[in-house]
């Protein structure tokens, strides 16, 4: 049907809907003062340079009195969108509300959330920003298959933004924060000698500020372009192994040797000590054995599948007779949980509702080599696993374990393999993707044996063959 033009003693036609351009034509009429379509009727207005514009309104009856509701003023608000809101109004009344009155509360409280949004914007200060990062994003919680958060749930984090952050800039608002704040938050660390807990305490600085960009409390970071060349510089890469490299040394397995007779006094649990040797001799990442599970690790074949790493790739490693054994004896103390180094945290039923955070076990040891005088509530057992070489960490014994393979004679690419590295040349990484397993079998094996010899004095005569990788 076609719309009707209307005079304002014209009684409204119904069902007719009027069409952009020909409501347009229809008004360019300037006899036209008013239009009206199926329930709306619409007063025409023009400007001082004569451009028309149509201000659509609905009438209804509400609380005996008879009310004027105005849906949108055409062309600003689209013709579709006029009547969506028309629509929005006849609801509103249905269910017995003026939608006047609605929507004036609704204006109302809109502008109260956004008043007190400026006032948060304006007030809200670096450390209860912190903790609120920390309880939403740094938690740790599983939805699924999909893990989120940190492993200790960023209390390490909270640790050092207590001790360097917060008595710096922890009560200004995180508007007021400058560049040169966080600088010489940065600066300070750096001054301690502590280079890589400056650039480690950047990056987390970066991701706390630029939550806040992303959630709206600021709209640039302060960090925005500061990089670790600006604060504590490109970390020099470690190369502790536990393995005298030295070309003249007639025991280069000396210090392996005194870390097996310094364990029994570091008052470690079993299952740390055996942590330390499966790492040597699979030379696997700590994290990866933390989150380790028990369905992953075949004790009949000899095989621990992980399948997620750091570059992303699943990857297979071959049990040697010496890390089954100690996998073997693991699996005794911790086999009736679903993680192969289950944590502390409980479930209701009893079960560990997760695995042991990779750091603490760094700390384990770590507390046993450097400290003096013990923490609170840490061990007393202070300088118990101290070796000659300096200061040892779990990466070290992964480290040291590649370094043994190219001692017993296996090629630097069978090591890159078994290490699961990602080749630094990006040829490489295309068209060489052969796993070879069976020769990383064979690598594992001399290295097992080779542990054997070191820690017990025996040298295993058992031999696996090679074996074909079975997905």
């Amino acid at each position: 049907m076609t719309a009707t033009i209307q005079s304002t003693s014209t009684a409204k036609p119904k069902g007719d809907r009027w069409q952009h351009k020909e409501l347009e034509a229809a008004i360019k009429n300037p006899a036209i003062t008013r239009v009206s379509e199926a329930g709306l009727y619409g007063v025409v207005r023009r400007g001082k340079d004569g451009s028309p514009s149509v201000m659509f309104r609905w009438r209804f009856r509400h609380g005996g009195k008879l009310l004027d509701f105005t849906c949108g003023t055409w062309p600003k608000d689209s013709l579709a969108s006029i009547r969506q809101t028309h629509e929005w109004a006849q609801d509103e009344l249905k269910a017995g509300r003026n939608p006047n009155a609605t929507r004036q509360l609704s204006k109302v409280q809109e502008a109260q959330a956004q008043a007190e949004q400026v006032r948060i914007h304006e007030t809200e200060t670096v450390e209860a920003l912190a903790l609120k990062w920390q309880s939403v994003e740094l938690t740790k919680r599983v939805s699924g298959e999909q893990e989120t958060g940190r492993f200790d749930n960023g209390v390490e984090l909270m640790r050092s933004f207590t001790k360097d952050v917060f008595p710096a800039i922890g009560s200004k608002p995180v508007q007021a924060v400058t560049k040169t704040d966080c600088l010489h938050i940065l600066n300070s660390v750096k001054e301690r000698g502590a280079l890589r807990m400056a650039n480690r305490l950047l990056n987390d600085l970066t991701q706390f500020f630029n939550w806040c960009r992303v959630m709206g409390y600021i709209t640039t970071s302060p960090l925005e372009d500061v990089r670790r060349k600006h604060v504590g510089g490109k970390a020099t890469p470690r190369d502790r192994v536990l393995w005298d490299v030295s070309p003249t040394t007639t025991k280069p397995e000396a210090e392996l040797q005194e870390l097996r007779d310094r364990l029994p006094s570091a008052r470690l649990q079993r299952e740390s000590e055996l942590t330390i040797w499966i790492l040597l001799s699979t030379m696997a990442r700590v994290g990866e054995i933390a989150k380790a599970q028990w369905k992953d690790v075949d004790l009949t074949k000899g095989v621990w599948f992980l399948p997620e790493t750091k570059n992303g790739k699943a990857h297979h490693i071959h049990l040697s007779t010496f890390a089954l054994r100690h996998f073997r004896e693991l699996h005794s103390l911790t086999g009736t949980s679903q993680w192969v180094l289950p944590g502390r945290n409980m479930r209701k039923d009893g079960t560990p509702a997760d695995h042991v955070c990779p750091k603490s076990l760094a700390k384990q040891f770590g507390d046993r080599q450097e400290r003096d005088t013990p923490m609170s509530g840490r061990t007393k057992a202070t300088g118990t696993l101290a070796l000659p070489g300096g200061k040892w960490t779990p990466h070290d014994l992964r480290r040291t374990g590649a370094t043994i393979m190219a001692h017993l004679g296996v090629s630097v690419d069978i090591i890159e393999k078994a290490l699961n590295h990602t080749p630094a040349n990006s040829l490489i990484a295309v068209y060489q993707t052969a796993s070879r397993f069976q020769e990383q079998q064979i690598a594992w094996d001399k290295l097992g044996a080779h542990l054997d010899w070191i820690l017990t004095g025996e040298q295993s005569n058992v031999v696996a063959l090679p074996q074909k990788l079975i997905a």
